[in-house]
């Protein structure tokens, strides 16, 4: 009886299991490999360099003073552990920490870290770590590891291991309060070493972690200092500062590039306090490069102090000391000096590459010109040894081409005088356009905005000899009169000429250079075609006829005006030059037009439309074709070369059109 109680039991437990197992599937959702962890955390989690560099940096997020590890060597039965005097962490801030994969530290807790209140006399420091990775690194001392953090009285101490279907499990294992600092300790307990000395550890740690000497990490006992660097890693130089001082420059070389400059850069040692953030902040090196993410160099520039150069909250220097401005140039020039010399070989590589990369481009320069590209190749090169070589190449094929171009250096003078924003905006144009179908269509937009201000112009002005001038413009001007005029088949057409004279008789002159119009006592008359195709497309006759009727600055627009084109048009339908397939505008442009005249009249059932225009009206139109360019445009040099006024130019004067004139005018421009 008893055992089958106790196999009811088993049973009923293992049930209990299984439906438990199910509910947790459930709630948990995704399910996760054993090897999760390993390519999540890459390298961090594998190699005991990288591990211990990213455990050293949380430390220094943390806004730790001072890091004791204990180095488990393989062999030597020592537990791992690493402790820190940083800010500690609350068991809310744990668990959000922990728990969360790639924890976002950029935005949950900013790009800086502030010191602790006993330290607030500090400047905040550049955190490190960025995706919360890092933490993982305690996997390769010891699975499982244990956490134990403490801050504002309270304690917690966690147990983290690698996980079954999660990559890793969280237990809380004890907590407490009356607890007095802060700080962080990981130790590895289980752990069975790893095959890297405590020597090694403080050579990698000391080519990362000096920049700062308020920041101690002791190893096993011995506080890592420049002494653990490596000889090849390490050089001491001076650097005279005329009339301040003697500054010392110490150039440690981690001889890989790290993935961030984090730890890197320049740092600025006074009375053996770090000045500012260590960073290439006002070098010429890109930070994305290797040398960026490779060197380190602390400058120990005592003299400053003296010299009161620093900021009273040591974030800087006052940019306007002379001891600072002087040191800076020296200091700067040592350190280009140090890199042009480790980078010569790599420079020589990038000017052999470029050359033979455009050897083609350069065969074709003249001998001057060929000298002077080689010259060029080298000075950027040396001067900025950041540069790639493939940034490099596209300079240098750009000198070449200038160098075969017409207009030589013209380009690099115009480029010289833009301001930063412009060159967002030709970098803007020249991704949507290329050169050529932009030069097409501005070329028309120039034109056209030249021929307005022509016209502008020459319709203000009283001193012109004849209203004929003005017809070569209007032939060019008839997309003006609409969209339907901008056909390149409408032009003046050659064979108008018989018509001219058969309608204003052989003996009224004519222009010799312009044979299209003829000149009327009171202006001058212009006819443009376009010609009618039959079915065979053989020219058939006209099938659009504009009629441009330009009267002097004396002539009322009325009446009688209107009715003289209806005349002409009268005539060439008796000679039968127009016929019913053909339609008919007339223009008459004057100065002034009568009120009651300002409407369309239509002929001939509709097919001709005669419509009195004031010059004003006509200019406003082309703007508006033009979408407002003439006075977006005002500042174009191809306005400026022409001595425009841009205030006269962009306020022409108005004229007395009531209907066809937006805005009513009080006074009549001055024409003719």
């Amino acid at each position: 009886m008893v055992d089958e109680l106790d196999h009811l039991a088993l049973t009923w437990d293992a049930a209990m299991l299984a439906v438990a197992g199910e509910a947790m599937a459930e709630s948990q959702g995704a399910l996760f490999d054993e090897r999760f962890l390993e390519r999540h955390a890459g390298e961090i989690i594998r190699d005991p360099e990288v591990a211990i560099v990213e455990l050293v940096a949380n430390a220094w997020d943390a806004w730790a003073t001072r890091v004791d590890i204990h180095w488990a060597e393989r062999g030597n039965e020592q537990v791992f552990s690493i402790t820190d005097n940083g800010k500690g962490m609350s068991k809310a801030q744990f668990e959000r920490r922990w728990r969360t994969l790639d924890y976002n530290k950029l935005t949950e807790e900013g790009a800086t870290s502030t010191p602790p209140e006993e330290l607030k006399s500090f400047g905040s420091r550049r955190s490190y770590g960025r995706n919360g990775k890092g933490r993982h690194a305690a996997f390769r001392f010891g699975d499982p590891y244990i956490v134990r953090t403490w801050c504002e009285g309270q304690e917690v101490t966690y147990e983290v291991r690698r996980g079954v279907n999660v990559p890793f499990d969280l237990k809380l294992v004890s907590e407490s309060g009356d607890v007095l600092g802060h700080g962080t300790e990981i130790s590895a307990p289980s752990g069975t070493g790893v095959n890297m000395t405590a020597q090694q550890v403080r050579e990698v740690i000391g080519t990362r972690f000096l920049a700062d000497p308020n920041f101690q990490v002791i190893v096993d006992g011995t506080k890592v200092s420049f002494e653990d660097v490596p000889a090849g890693k390490i050089r001491e130089l001076e650097v005279e500062v005329a009339g301040f001082g003697l500054a010392g420059l110490v150039v440690i070389d981690t001889q890989k590039a790290d993935r961030t400059t984090r730890q890197h850069g320049i740092a600025w040692w006074v009375d053996n306090r770090l000045v500012g953030r260590p960073g290439w902040a006002g070098f010429e090196l890109d930070g994305r490069t290797n040398e960026a993410k490779r060197f380190q160099f602390i400058v120990r520039a005592d003299f400053l102090a003296e010299a009161s150069a620093t900021l009273p909250d040591w974030s800087g220097f006052d940019p306007r000391n002379p001891a600072w401005l002087a040191t800076r140039e020296a200091v700067f020039a040592k350190i280009r000096e140090f890199l042009n010399g480790f980078t010569a070989e790599r420079r020589g590589e990038i000017k052999a590459a470029v050359r033979e990369s455009l050897s083609g481009a350069a065969a074709r320069l003249a001998p001057a010109s060929r000298d002077r590209w080689n010259e060029f190749v080298d000075a950027v090169v040396d001067t900025c040894p950041s540069i790639s070589a493939d940034e490099v190449e596209q300079v240098a094929a750009i000198l070449a081409k200038l160098e075969l171009a017409d207009s030589k250096y013209g380009l690099i003078q115009q480029l010289h005088v833009m301001k930063p924003g412009d060159f967002d905006e030709l970098h803007s144009l020249l991704t949507s356009w290329t050169v050529r179908t932009a030069k097409i269509a501005l070329d028309e937009v120039q034109s056209r905005l030249k021929l307005i201000e022509e016209l502008d112009q020459k319709l203000r002005d009283e001193s012109l000899a004849e209203v004929g001038d003005l017809q070569p413009l209007f032939e060019r001007s008839l997309w003006v009169f609409g969209p339907e005029f901008e056909s390149l088949e409408f032009t003046s057409n050659r064979g108008m000429s018989e018509v001219i004279r058969t309608i204003f008789g052989k003996d009224v002159p004519g222009s010799k250079q312009r044979p299209d119009f003829a000149m009327l006592p009171d202006g001058s008359a212009g006819f443009y075609s376009r010609d009618s195709h039959d079915l065979g497309h053989d020219v058939a006759g006209v099938s659009r006829l504009v009629i441009a009727e330009i009267k002097k600055v004396d002539v009322i627009l009325g009446s009688k005006e209107k009715e003289q084109p209806w005349r002409y048009v009268k005539e060439l339908i008796k000679k039968g030059l127009i016929t019913e397939a053909s339609t008919v505008t007339c223009y008459v442009l004057g100065s002034r037009v009568d009120p009651t005249e300002t409407g369309e009249r239509t002929e001939w059932n509709d097919r001709v439309r005669i419509i009195p225009m004031t010059y004003n009206v006509f200019i406003r139109r082309a703007e508006k074709r033009m979408l407002g360019l003439r006075d977006k445009l005002r500042d174009a040099p191809f306005l400026k070369d022409l001595g425009l006024d841009a205030e006269a130019y962009l306020e022409p004067a108005k004229g007395t059109q009531t209907t066809l004139d937006l805005v009513p005018a009080v006074k009549p421009p001055k024409v003719l």
